[in-house]
Order: structure tokens, then C-alpha cells, then sequence
């Protein structure tokens, strides 16, 4: 496609509608939007006569679950980079990723990698009448971080790009540096999903792996055969030294019986073919801080009861189908009648001060 039917006025502005979604009382999307016309007419002359270039990142640090460095772009340059991989990038790499490639895709996402997962080991329970399984975790080191320009670059040109799709592509990718991918830019997303599409080849054409599932670079192979999983790992580890990556040390293989942690939550396999999902432990710490902190907040009216009712909406989401839900669902809906109880009594004691009791 030509850059000037990627970046129509239309587009954008329907770019801005997504991007503005639950960031209406930001300053960058209202100071945009003040002047949207005009903003958006600008972004397309600059776009179309390709003299756009993308603005400064904002570097800051966020510490849940872990420690990460997160650079986000300004507001318009969010806008466009939503719009090219709406009009431009999804379309093209979705007909190249395998269907078990669960991250930042239409309709898929944790909860349909996790399901991926739990029907896998159904399925092999039901084949073999056991439930000693064997899995094969794997997870790069420092993926985004690490992920090298100039291989990502040939990967995208074999996709079909035009000459004005890899002007614009080639720009973004270099906007950061001589190597990785910011974690805060849409665009990064997609080109993570594309880095590793070569490995999900290989294990689901070449070595014939049916039970394998991939959260950008956290994925998991199930299989009955331990040798089978040895010999995947040795042959990923080859494969993603050709891009500069590396395994890092959550790689293992073992049993389903005892559990694999993926997604933040714990599965294992019963020997009745139950499958039993829980919060791992690093996130059960994370909860209970989380919690705590709500409460300080809620019972000084810091906080009010909708935003308990969103949290519980959130944590019912979260959690379907783990033991912990109904431990958290009682914590949250429990201090609404803590609060109750407590203005109760702080009336109370101001009508014994009234009456000098």
C-alpha cells in the first residue's frame, strides 16, 4: 500500500476514537483534540510528503509484576502508529502467524492461550490414561530488549511490504537506537509476534509438535515423550541464537502432575484429569499487598464503592476458573460492610460527645 492510502484523514481520525479510549482526561488527548482537525490535516501533509518523524520517547518505570522500562511516545505519534498497524501491519502479519500465537491479536490474548494450554492437556490425558506428562517451558532473555534491527528488518521485507511501507517501518525501528524495541509502541508488539515466527514454524512443521502454545516470548510444548522435548529445546536454542537471542534460566522441562507456571498462574494436572489452576506465588505476595493497599485507601474515602465494584469486575475476569477468586471476592466485598460499621460507630461516638455521655 502507498503511504497516502494508509494515512487518509478517515483513518486517523478513527485511529484517535481507539487511541483516546480510556485516556479522554489525559493532556496529550485533549490538547490534541482540542485542535483535531488541524492536527490531523498536518500529520497527513507531513505523512504523505514523508517528512514525519516520530517525537522524543518518555522514559519512566513501572515495578508490577516486575521492574520494567517502559518508553512511550506523545499522543499524535501514538495516533499514527495505531493507524499503520490497523490499516497496515495486522492485516499483512496475521496471515503469517500460526494460530497458536496468542499475544496482541484480535480476539485472542491470555485467556486463549491459557484455554489453549488446559485443552492440550485434556488431550493428551485422554490419549495416554495419565497424568505423567511432560512439558517444555521456555522464555527469552530480555526479549524486546535484545531483538536485532537489521534481522527484523529482512523478516518484514519477506512479508511483501511496499517501498512506502518500509520507509515508514524502517523509521520506527530505528528511532530507537542500534538495537530492541521500546515496550511502550504498538508497533513493538506486532514485530515481537513476527521475530519468533520462524521458531513457531519449526516446532509446529518441522519437528511436529502438535501441543504448543506461545505468548510472545514466553511458550510452552506438552508431550508424552520426554526425549522429544530435549531434543525441542536443543534445537530452539540453535534456532534463536541466529537472532541474537538467548533461553534464560526459567527454561525447563517437567511434569504436568507438579505444575507449570504460564501467565502468571500455576496448572496442574490432576490424576482424574482435573485441571487445577492457582496464582503462583510471587503473584499471591503481589495480591495480598495490592489489597492491603485498597483498604487503607477505601475505608479513609480515598477510594469510593464503584471503583471496589470495577476491581471486583476485574478480579472476576482475572481469575475465572482459579480457587483464589472467592478468597478475594470476600476481601473486596467485606470492606464495604468494614466501612459501614465503622461510620456507624464514629456517629455513634459523636452523638455520646453531643450529649456529654
Amino acid at each position: 500500500m502507498k503511504i497516502e492510502e494508509i494515512f487518509t484523514f478517515e483513518n486517523l481520525v478513527a485511529a484517535h476514537k481507539a487511541c483516546r479510549l480510556s485516556k479522554q482526561h489525559k493532556r496529550g488527548t485533549i490538547m490534541f483534540e482540542i485542535e483535531l482537525g488541524r492536527n490531523v490535516t498536518n500529520l497527513v501533509k507531513q505523512l504523505t510528503n514523508k517528512t514525519y518523524r516520530l517525537s522524543p520517547y518518555r522514559s519512566f518505570t513501572i515495578y508490577d509484576p516486575k521492574k520494567r522500562l517502559i518508553e512511550a511516545l506523545p499522543y499524535k505519534d501514538r495516533v499514527v502508529l495505531m493507524c499503520f498497524c490497523q490499516h497496515s501491519v495486522a492485516p499483512r502479519l496475521e496471515r503469517h502467524l500460526i494460530y497458536d500465537n496468542a499475544a496482541s491479536r484480535k480476539e485472542k490474548g491470555t485467556h486463549f492461550a491459557v484455554d489453549r494450554l488446559h485443552s492440550f492437556m485434556r488431550k493428551l490425558y485422554i490419549k495416554n490414561k495419565t497424568n505423567r506428562i511432560y512439558f517444555l517451558k521456555c522464555d527469552i532473555r530480555k526479549y524486546f530488549q535484545s531483538i536485532n534491527h537489521e534481522i527484523l528488518l529482512e523478516q518484514l521485507a519477506k512479508v511483501g511490504f511496499s517501498a512506502d511501507e518500509m520507509w515508514f517501518l524502517r523509521m520506527i525501528i530505528e528511532s530507537h537506537g542500534s538495537i530492541g524495541l521500546p515496550l511502550g509502541n504498538q508497533t513493538s508488539q506486532w514485530f515481537a509476534l513476527l521475530y519468533l515466527n520462524g521458531m513457531d514454524r519449526l516446532i509446529k512443521e518441522r519437528l511436529r509438535m502438535l501441543y504448543y502454545v506461545r505468548y510472545m516470548d514466553d511458550f510452552v510444548i506438552l508431550s508424552e515423550d520426554k526425549s522429544k522435548l530435549q531434543l525441542c529445546k536443543q534445537q530452539i536454542d540453535e534456532y534463536v541464537k541466529g537472532l541474537k537471542l538467548s533461553l534464560n534460566q526459567k527454561t525447563q522441562i517437567g511434569l504436568l502432575s507438579d505444575g507449570i507456571d504460564f501467565l502468571g498462574f500455576n496448572h496442574k494436572l490432576s490424576a482424574t484429569e482435573k485441571i487445577i489452576k492457582s496464582l503462583r506465588g510471587s503473584a499471591k505476595s503481589r495480591q495480598r499487598k495490592y489489597l492491603k493497599a485498597i483498604r487503607h485507601y477505601y475505608l479513609n474515602d480515598v477510594l469510593d464503592d464503584e471503583y471496589i465494584d470495577v476491581r471486583l469486575a476485574s478480579y472476576r475476569g482475572h481469575l475465572k476458573g482459579t480457587k483464589n477468586w472467592l478468597h478475594i471476592c470476600n476481601r473486596l466485598t467485606s470492606l464495604k460492610h468494614e466501612k459501614r460499621r465503622t461510620k456507624k460507630l464514629l456517629q455513634n461516638n459523636k452523638l455520646y460527645d453531643i450529649l456529654g455521655v
